[in-house]
């Protein structure tokens, strides 16, 4: 949630309080300035409204945008109007977030497919017995050190060493 000590609310616009409530935003913060002035806040309001996920919030973006053009005597601005009906369309088309993701906003993991009533602390087990596992394959007495190999006895210091000087 916003502060109420940032700029953007001590300047003078329209507030929409009921609709803060209804949908968690007020978009009068973001459509009531003067767009074609400021590219970096058109584009921040297009891409506002591209992430939209909800016909709900989509019209009542729609609804500030008409109350502002109301209120300054003005037609709502045809590109922002434009923007809201295209992404309407779209979601009519492919359905809003909930409808769209089949397991919510996470896939179930792929680890306990098949398995029923596997908790937090069954996976926390698992994991722990995985690291324990590679942490003894790796241990100092694992592996013997001691033998030369076959291949590090016919190579020699010297071969790795040499820098072309003088013999000795």
């Amino acid at each position: 949630m916003p502060s109420t000590n940032q700029s953007s609310d001590r300047r003078e616009r329209l507030h929409c309080d009921r609709l803060r409530d209804q949908i968690g935003e007020d978009p009068a913060r973001w459509l009531d300035w003067d767009l074609l002035s400021h590219a970096d806040r058109r584009e921040m309001v297009f891409d506002l409204i591209d992430g939209m996920d909800s016909l709900q919030r989509v019209r009542a973006w729609r609804a500030v945008e008409r109350r502002l053009a109301a209120r300054d005597d003005r037609d709502p601005r045809a590109k922002i109007m434009q923007r809201l009906d295209q992404r309407e369309e779209w979601l009519e088309l492919h359905g809003e977030r909930p409808d769209r993701l089949p397991c919510g906003p996470r896939r179930p993991c792929e680890c306990c497919d098949g398995e029923d009533g596997v908790t937090a602390a069954d996976l926390r087990e698992r994991r722990e017995a995985a690291a324990q596992r590679l942490v003894e394959s790796y241990q100092a007495g694992g592996v013997d050190t001691s033998e030369t190999s076959p291949e590090t006895e016919t190579s020699t210091l010297g071969a790795f060493a040499t820098d072309g000087g003088e013999e000795q």
